[in-house]
């Protein structure tokens, strides 16, 4: 099987690349908001337990600390951090959580306007208290109580904006998959179900959990499943990361960006799944573009190189990368997807693109200029 690489040079344009494309851009620091600050927990995440809820209790007003149980009680809150114009929402839960109330604070807004100007999306601070904690990492999340101390006094970190991908007329995310990235997480919240115990539900709810799920799960599945046929071709700007140099080469607009059998077709806005597992790590070079990844390799491939898997420095011929503005992924078989860590189903089709809309998110790592 030809790799990906080959037949996306097919598409390099003849033109020599700006350096405008070229060059890595830090995220932009800005002075974070100063006023009203609000905390919303999920209650239902892993690390919400009863003596978290008194911590927090004792140091946020009882009228600014809000606890959401079901989707619909966290969307009535996204409406009242709005209507109350908060100028900081610290959020605590999984990735899912953070991303849901994105979602719901953007939904919030439009409904707010009325036809008119659009209320201002609050910043938001991330609090440490899921499972795989990957938007918390991201942005040098620590200890939650700690965090929201250092935001109430008015020390805590600059803001930067964050970018999203869309699903076009649906919702926003900082990272996705199809493939078998996609089945581990839906086997691994499987297993969480078909817990019996307290006991091993919390061993479930673990990394070592995940690779039971995934050597007793996903790997059967991966090895006896019928094997996709996979077409993703780009929308917009697109370029491709030289495998050996990790420089960019500029793509005809439109371009074919893959066509073939492949096991993962992931994106992101930022490098991390869950865990710390950089699987984007070209995905704050440049604000403009998300960085999409297609893998051919298998899994015992992966699990072999794990180590420079998970700190974002594996390069092989069976997995290219790119930087686009959007693109339309076609499979031949339904695959896994999730989005931010949940679970979606199945799809055969989507179309994504870089969103119009941002988060301006508390980020307390350093950065190379």
């Amino acid at each position: 099987m030809g790799s990906a690489h080959t037949r996306a040079e097919m598409f390099t344009t003849s033109s020599p690349q700006p350096a405008s494309e070229t060059r890595s851009v830090s995220p932009q620091r800005l002075q974070a908001k100063r006023g009203r600050v609000a905390v919303l927990l999920n209650a239902n995440a892993k690390r919400v337990n009863e003596r978290v809820r008194q911590d927090f209790a004792r140091i946020v007003p009882s009228e600014d600390l809000f606890f959401s149980r079901s989707f619909e009680e966290a969307e009535d809150i996204a409406s009242t951090l709005i209507q109350r114009r908060y100028d900081v929402v610290m959020a605590g839960g999984g990735d899912g959580t953070i991303v849901h109330t994105m979602n719901n604070l953007i939904r919030a807004a439009d409904r707010a306007a009325h036809g008119m100007v659009r209320p201002p999306l609050p910043d938001l601070g991330i609090l440490r208290l899921g499972t795989g904690n990957g938007l918390a990492a991201a942005c040098g999340a620590k200890k939650p109580i700690e965090d929201t101390l250092r935001v109430l006094s008015g020390k805590g970190p600059r803001a930067r904006p964050l970018s999203l991908i869309e699903e076009v007329g649906g919702r926003v995310f900082p990272f996705a998959s199809l493939g078998y990235d996609a089945q581990l997480l839906n086997d691994f919240q499987d297993l969480v179900a078909e817990s019996q115990t307290d006991l091993s539900r919390a061993f479930h709810k673990s990394l070592p959990g995940y690779f039971y799920a995934l050597f007793s799960r996903t790997v059967p599945k991966e090895l006896q499943g019928e094997k996709a046929r996979i077409r993703v071709v780009s929308s917009g700007r697109a370029s491709m990361l030289d495998p050996t140099t990790d420089e960019e080469v500029p793509l005809a607009p439109g371009a074919t960006l893959f066509e073939g059998v492949a096991r993962s077709v992931a994106m992101g806005t930022t490098p991390y799944y869950g865990y710390e597992l950089k699987i984007f790590p070209f995905a704050e070079r440049r604000s403009d573009r998300f960085h999409l990844r297609v893998s051919t390799a298998g899994i015992p491939q992966l699990l072999f190189n794990l180590p420079s898997v998970w700190k974002g420095t594996f390069r092989s011929p069976d997995v290219v990368d790119f930087l686009v503005e959007g693109v339309r992924i076609e499979s031949s078989t339904p695959l896994a997807y999730q989005s931010a860590g949940d679970a979606r189903g199945q799809q055969t089709s989507l179309d994504l693109r870089l969103s119009p809309r941002t988060f301006r998110v508390l980020d307390d790592v350093e950065r190379a200029a």
